[in-house]
């Protein structure tokens, strides 16, 4: 029997008795983190233009996050999801790297805010674990390994982002598998935007997000889907992953819906590949007081994936915001420059600040060391050359907001803070904090949806 059948049985079988502490916890951080997230990234270059375009379906149904009125489930769940992915501060698995609450969050809330109104907190956090754990769970077993410019955040998120809903409607595993099916038949999504410095890489998971909504209806109503939707010819191992992926480990422990618990939670807005980095770039300037005009040259030595990613020379005549937030010299040279990496930073006069841009394009060298796994976002080298003709050698193991070196509840207290403002919210970081606390003892999920319309 295809693994589809195996992902949908625990899926809807979870519940939240059998969740850890731990596991609630991580899931309530997550979901702070992420709407916080969410209320700056509305005011994001694009969402005005999309509200704009896709207002014109309708106005009623389900909430558009930030005070943005109501529009149809699937055109509210796409909404939000370019809202919380937007400004690229939103989570990451560091082990594929995938953003699973953007792929699962907006969805969810939208189809429970249409078909389950009154639903309680601890029903909401279930779901929201599953389809975090699914979506971990499927990233991890395949993701880069053969993915061939797939851009594995949306093709793996998505079916968490189902097997979350179907927990959420207390479906049986047949009809979770049909919704998987047809979420199969509409995967897609393209690492090219990234490539090419685009904004749409930050509406591609809201693209998969809309799907998801179609998906889910479509196997509501009975219309069965492919059922071979993993091992099949033409399933998502064979189509997606060149037949690269793990099958024992996506099943290790599935029971346990935990792997939320190793998800990371950024503390900068940026690709996470540029956060070792940034962390180092900190460090100097907090540790050894360097600025700008301490430094003659960096040579940055990180893995390949990273080079891939985030190792572009940076070219301050011509990058976009999404340049820059994939940028480790952009990101090195602000860090460096004002010891802190904020929203405010990534903006299109902030990546115009001529003295930034001129040391992250010609005083940074990234180049990609062989000996490192490809795709590790640690170990990252620095060697620093001081305009006084000393050299400097420092090196970090450990990524600020991974599971080894977490946020700290006042660090993500100012993370809310800095979102909040940023995005202009009329809701503040207490009562958000205390909605979703609020959640784990049966709190009615409506309250949380009061604060974020």
């Amino acid at each position: 029997m295809d693994f589809a059948y195996r992902l949908a049985d625990n899926a809807v079988t979870r519940q939240f008795d059998s969740l850890s502490t731990a596991t609630v916890d991580a899931t309530n951080d997550g979901l702070i983190d992420s709407l916080a997230c969410a209320l700056a990234g509305v005011r994001a270059h694009g969402l005005d233009q999309a509200r704009t375009a896709l207002g014109r379906w309708g106005q009623d149904g389900c909430t558009v996050w930030g005070g943005f009125g109501k529009a149809p489930a699937p055109v509210a769940a796409f909404l939000n999801a370019v809202a919380l992915h937007a400004l690229d501060y939103d989570d990451t698995d560091d082990k594929v790297p995938l953003h699973a609450f953007g792929m699962v969050l907006p969805g969810l809330l939208a189809d429970l805010e249409e078909n389950l109104p009154d639903c309680d907190g601890q029903r909401f956090l279930t779901a929201l674990a599953v389809g975090v754990d699914g979506a971990m769970r499927v990233g991890r077993a395949g993701g880069p390994k053969g993915s061939r410019g797939w851009n594995y955040s949306v093709i793996s998120g998505s079916i968490g982002a189902v097997l979350a809903i179907a927990n959420l409607r207390g479906w049986d595993a047949q009809m979770t598998v049909d919704a998987l099916g047809h979420q199969l038949t509409q995967t897609s999504g393209s690492l090219q935007s990234i490539i090419d410095g685009s904004l749409a890489k930050r509406f591609q998971p809201a693209q998969l997000v809309k799907n998801v909504m179609f998906s889910v209806a479509l196997a509501q109503s009975g219309i069965d889907g492919p059922r071979n939707v993993f091992e099949g010819k033409a399933g998502f191992i064979n189509l997606y992953q060149d037949g690269k992926f793990d099958l024992e480990a996506a099943g290790l422990n599935m029971h346990h819906c935990n792997l939320i618990e190793d998800l990371s939670l950024k503390p900068y807005p940026a690709c996470r590949f540029t956060h070792a980095p940034i962390d180092l770039a900190l460090e100097l300037h907090r540790n050894e007081g360097l600025r700008l005009d301490d430094i003659k040259h960096i040579d940055i030595r990180v893995s390949g994936q990273a080079v891939n990613m985030v190792g572009r020379q940076y070219d301050p005549r011509t990058a976009g915001i999404v340049d820059a937030q994939f940028s480790i010299a952009y990101t090195v040279a602000v860090g460096l420059a004002k010891g802190a990496v904020l929203i405010g930073d990534f903006t299109d006069e902030a990546i115009r600040d001529e003295k930034i841009g001129r040391f992250a394009h010609s005083q940074i060298t990234i180049t990609a060391d062989d000996a490192l796994p490809f795709l590790g976002m640690t170990p990252v080298f620095f060697d620093v050359t001081l305009n006084d003709g000393r050299v400097m050698q420092v090196q970090t193991d450990v990524v600020s907001g991974s599971p080894q070196k977490r946020m700290s509840a006042a660090q993500l207290r100012d993370k809310v803070d800095d979102c909040l403002n940023y995005g202009e919210s009329d809701t503040r970081t207490d009562a958000l904090v205390n909605a979703v606390e609020s959640l784990r003892t049966g709190m009615p999920v409506k309250t949380l949806l009061a604060l974020l319309s």
